[in-house]
């Protein structure tokens, strides 16, 4: 059977203290309690049975802020920016606990429930959809959002011009003389694809260039890590095949990237030689690979210190005014488009 929460009278008895003071220190007054009074108050909850870990935790004085990020899927784009926020926070003592919705909405929104139910200190989210809807539930504890930006704008937000990057890719592979571009995107839903799309399109009509819809394509189903490398590997086989089969293709992320990669592969196409590649995700993995790959992007420890410095200001109590930080994208030059 669920044991009761003691009430102030209960923790009063044990510890000695008045219910006053006992107040006093659940509203964590720490100017008009004493560390030896928190004790007696944390001894007494201890006794009763009552073992909130993280609230028992803080009345100790132990300050370390756990926070929750919550990624569309694990890969090395956001291992890498978890890895730049870790190096950030030097010794500050802050946890960083990252699950993936596998780009399910109905996922994402169970994850910020728990959550919001475990009393963490601050959430991050890398939402699935530009629709999402912020529940007036999650609200009492501070979220940002970062990547894919939503249309309600009540929240902090940190991340890319996504239709700038995509504009540079084209733009840098226009002036290469590629004429037929392909551009691989993932969820429809989100607005990393929308911009992206937008940001395609204006550089095709600054070249006086028609966009066809055809070279462009979306991942409309299951969007888990592994579909989304196999979808990758169909779409650039498809586009290989068409009519107007590109001279250079633009992928969005690093999952699609993948399946390209294979796609490309196993047809025997090779890279620049026989199509140029870019893709609009920096990241350690790009260097790795042979040859090199351009990509549009900007490095993770930028996000890092961005996305750090907005939880700085939530733990400052410095987060009522909304703040968003739009940062500026690179186009790095590598083998895969010269």
């Amino acid at each position: 059977m669920k044991k009761s929460q003691p009430t102030l009278h209960d923790i009063a008895r044990i510890s000695g203290l008045s219910i006053a003071t006992v107040n006093k220190v659940l509203e964590d007054k720490r100017h008009v309690a004493s560390d030896s009074t928190r004790d007696k108050v944390v001894e007494a909850l201890e006794m009763l049975g009552y073992e909130p870990s993280r609230y028992i935790q803080s009345l100790r004085g132990e300050q370390t802020k756990t926070i929750a990020f919550i990624i569309p899927r694990h890969d090395a784009y956001y291992a890498s920016i978890i890895d730049a926020i870790e190096h950030q926070k030097g010794s500050e003592s802050i946890r960083i606990i990252a699950m993936a919705s596998n780009e399910k909405p109905e996922r994402q929104d169970e994850l910020i429930d728990w959550f919001v139910s475990q009393q963490v200190d601050g959430i991050i989210v890398s939402p699935v959809s530009a629709q999402m809807r912020i529940a007036q539930r999650w609200r009492d504890i501070p979220m940002l959002i970062i990547d894919n930006h939503i249309e309600d704008e009540s929240l902090p937000y940190v991340g890319l011009n996504h239709e700038d990057s995509a504009y540079k890719a084209a733009e840098h592979l226009l002036k290469q003389q590629h004429e037929i571009i392909g551009l691989l995107l993932g969820n429809p839903e989100s607005s990393t694809a929308a911009d992206s799309r937008m940001g395609y399109k204006a550089a095709l009509e600054d070249f006086n260039l028609n966009m066809d819809e055809r070279l462009i394509t979306y991942q409309y189903s299951d969007l888990s890590m592994n579909a989304t490398e196999k979808y990758g590997t169909e779409a650039v086989e498809q586009l290989l095949s068409s009519i107007r089969k590109p001279s250079a293709i633009i992928v969005a992320n690093h999952a699609l990237l993948i399946g390209v990669l294979h796609g490309l592969n196993n047809n025997g196409v090779k890279v620049p030689e026989d199509i140029a590649v870019v893709t609009l995700e920096e990241n350690n993995w790009n260097t790795a690979n042979q040859p090199q790959l351009t990509a549009v992007g900007i490095a993770s420890k930028d996000i890092g210190a961005s996305i750090f410095k907005q939880l700085q200001r939530f733990f400052n109590g410095e987060d009522k005014e909304i703040q968003s930080n739009w940062l500026p994208s690179h186009l790095i030059i590598r083998d895969s488009s010269q």
